[in-house]
């Protein structure tokens, strides 16, 4: 397995970028959906945080892109220009940055479930991506669709197995799955199989999408781990604990010994 941490990247969280490399993990950079957006000169804000974050940190490098109202094949054509000038700017900010690796939430809305646009919803995201993978192909990036409040990961299965390019996996947001969707994380984990490319790892106890540090929730991560190392070896886990650097790195740290430790013990380490 590989490892990130997730990072918004203020100040104070430069001085632990040397141990985040010397323990081997990336980092994947954030806050472009909740307080990039808001403006003009907050977008630019936060790219001029993150050029400060790359400039000391020459590892694996992954952003999480803007979420809020991306619908990629939205129905409504004024909507649809303004997601893809926004997904213009966020290919902008990965190409700086040089990441290797862009997370995107599916898209996926409950409008869809009540208006039964479920084979709408597929067909225009397969258009979509089938066009718009090759920029970032081009540009050794990586797009991973994640989970928000999809009840299933059977669509962006089909999604991704009918654009076909290997350039295009997926996310799992554990914390969602568990407070969106009645299958269980093992079934998740086993249906996305070999398209699941990354992990974004917090806990919750269902009462809302806390983020906090793992074990604090319900989550049972000893069977997710289990789930992953059988049917996903391949995906990074990316953390995305919404704490203090101390509480995230103590995280960090446990999770990469739990899983050398595992891989040891039924011979996947190298």
């Amino acid at each position: 397995m590989n490892f990130m941490m997730c990072m918004r990247g203020e100040p104070e969280q430069l001085p632990f970028l040397a141990e985040i490399a010397e323990l081997g993990a990336g980092i994947e950079l954030g806050s472009y959906g909740m307080i990039g957006i808001r403006s003009e000169q907050d977008w630019q804000t936060r790219l001029t945080l993150h050029r400060a974050i790359r400039n000391q940190f020459q590892g694996t490098l992954a952003i999480h892109g803007p979420f809020i109202g991306m619908e990629y094949a939205h129905i409504d054509h004024l909507l649809r220009e303004a997601v893809h000038r926004r997904l213009d700017m966020t290919f902008d900010v990965a190409v700086k940055l040089k990441a290797s690796c862009v997370v995107l939430h599916s898209g996926y809305r409950v409008e869809n479930d009540l208006f039964k646009l479920q084979e709408d919803w597929l067909v225009g995201n397969t258009e979509f991506w089938q066009r718009e993978i090759h920029r970032w192909a081009d540009a050794g990036i990586v797009i991973v669709l994640e989970n928000d409040t999809d009840k299933s990961p059977d669509l962006m299965v089909q999604l991704v197995n009918k654009v076909d390019n290997p350039w295009l996996g997926l996310c799992m947001d554990i914390g969602h799955q568990h407070m969106f969707s009645e299958l269980d994380a093992l079934e998740w984990v086993r249906r996305m199989g070999n398209r699941l490319w990354h992990i974004h790892l917090h806990d919750n106890d269902q009462t809302g999408d806390n983020h906090w540090s793992l074990g604090r929730g319900t989550i049972d991560f000893e069977s997710f781990y289990t789930a992953l190392l059988q049917h996903a070896p391949q995906a990074t886990i990316s953390l995305e604990v919404e704490d203090g650097m101390e509480v995230k790195m103590s995280d960090l740290r446990k999770l990469i010994a739990y899983f050398a430790s595992k891989e040891r013990s039924i011979g996947l380490s190298s």
